[in-house]
């Protein structure tokens, strides 16, 4: 089975989920050709994995100008006509506006660039991660090249503005499309009308035990202060990540246990306004900020961990959730977007309702004074992981429906 992926940067430091998939694709049998729209900044690349990816990614940009030419130069006159219906799809599937009209050519140029690039290899199928400027500019490559294309559809950003309101074209067109969760599948179903409704399903994302492993086994070498109840926290600091709501809780909860501290791992455009913000509120002491670190470096930072929480506002599954949950940190995240689906409340974890900083508190306190309950739902959540939603399992479906395809061209 001959597959190429794509999406709009790859490696990227929050899309880790991607190569686990195509690892376990490739060891089931499928020959993969990962491609990006754009390559990541060199300051992205924070592990040895991540510069392995890249070496292996065919980025389609930058490009010259007289490359581009050339190559729809090329591509116009091998399909003239094709070509131009191609172009006419471009020009169709778009937000209004004269700048969004603006940008569908700008796509469209990319999307031919890219097909240069996958005629050059043969493949029975392209696969895109997210419903955004990627999946265009896949949509538009398949178009010209005739070929199948399908997406994953991971958080709310693929069904909400800009990319929402052209999801239901997308469906349309495409051979199938996977939900990485139920709550992701319904608002899909809202996108598209029921004769479509056949081509989507469920395929989880999912961990690599291995790393977890490694993670545990170094933990014996750790020597904890275990007066101090560690809550520790794993996320792109950028606003839709609700860290001032989480800081709060945080606050709230050390006026009635004060031997806490808060981990926070990740970087991003936030960050600045965070650090001031715990500085303001007079816990900087209380709060450390990490910035990127590789993953593994997350898991051997997790495993010591009293406590994992989340804020968002708005998700999908998040992958550090389940990574928590296997190592036995209990959780508490909100209810919202596919997390239910993971997290079942006062069973396995804590479930606050979103954007409510008290109830998080409540929780926070209430784990950080119960050490039998902590490693209740540790075990709990651990077991539902195990279940559910390793990578073996979790790319389940999505091989099957890969598995179709070859049979039909065969």
């Amino acid at each position: 089975m001959k597959l190429a992926y794509f999406c709009s940067e790859y490696p990227s430091r929050s899309h880790t989920f991607i190569r686990r998939e195509i690892n376990e694709l490739r060891r089931r049998g499928a020959s993969i050709d990962v491609y990006a729209l754009r390559r990541p900044k060199p300051e992205n690349l924070i592990s040895a994995l991540d510069h392995q990816e890249f070496e292996q990614t065919v980025s389609i940009l930058p490009v010259k100008a007289l490359q581009l030419i050339l190559i729809h130069g090329q591509m116009f006159i091998q399909k003239p006509l094709r070509y131009l219906h191609t172009l006419k799809t471009a020009l169709e599937h778009h937000l209004p506006g004269a700048k969004n009209t603006l940008w569908s050519l700008f796509q469209f140029a990319e999307g031919i660039l890219l097909a240069h690039h996958l005629q050059q290899k043969p493949v029975q199928h392209l696969h895109i991660h997210f419903a955004n400027t990627g999946a265009n500019v896949g949509m538009i490559a398949c178009t010209y090249l005739q070929l199948g294309w399908s997406m994953t559809l991971h958080g709310t950003s693929c069904f909400d503005y800009p990319w929402g309101p052209l999801l239901g074209s997308k469906l349309k067109r495409c051979t199938f499309a996977n939900c990485i969760s139920y709550f992701g599948l319904s608002q899909a179903f809202r996108a598209v009308g029921p004769q479509h409704w056949h081509k989507l399903f469920v395929s989880r994302c999912g961990i690599e035990l291995d790393a977890v492993n490694l993670a545990k086994s170094k933990q014996a070498n750790y020597q904890k202060d275990h007066s101090i109840i560690r809550i520790i926290s794993v996320g792109r600091l950028h606003v839709e990540k609700g860290y001032p709501m989480m800081i709060n809780a945080f606050i709230d909860a050390l006026k009635v246990v004060p031997d806490m501290e808060l981990v926070l791992l990740g970087d991003g455009p936030y960050r600045y306004e965070l650090e001031a913000y715990v500085k303001e509120k007079g816990i900087a002491d209380k709060v450390t900020f990490r910035g990127s670190v590789p993953e593994q470096t997350v898991l051997d930072e997790m495993v010591h961990a009293d406590i994992f929480a989340l804020s968002s506002f708005m998700e999908g599954i998040p992958i550090v959730l389940m990574e928590a949950m296997v190592l036995e940190i209990p959780v508490i995240a909100p209810r919202l977007a596919g997390i239910p689906e993971l997290v079942i409340d006062k069973k396995n974890g804590l479930l606050f309702d979103p954007a409510r900083s008290s109830q998080m508190a409540e929780y926070i306190i209430e784990l950080a004074q119960d050490k039998k309950k902590r490693m209740r739902y540790g075990s709990a959540g651990k077991q539902k992981v195990l279940a559910e939603f390793t990578i073996e399992k979790g790319v389940e479906n999505l091989w099957q429906r890969f598995l179709k395809l070859d049979e039909i061209k065969s």
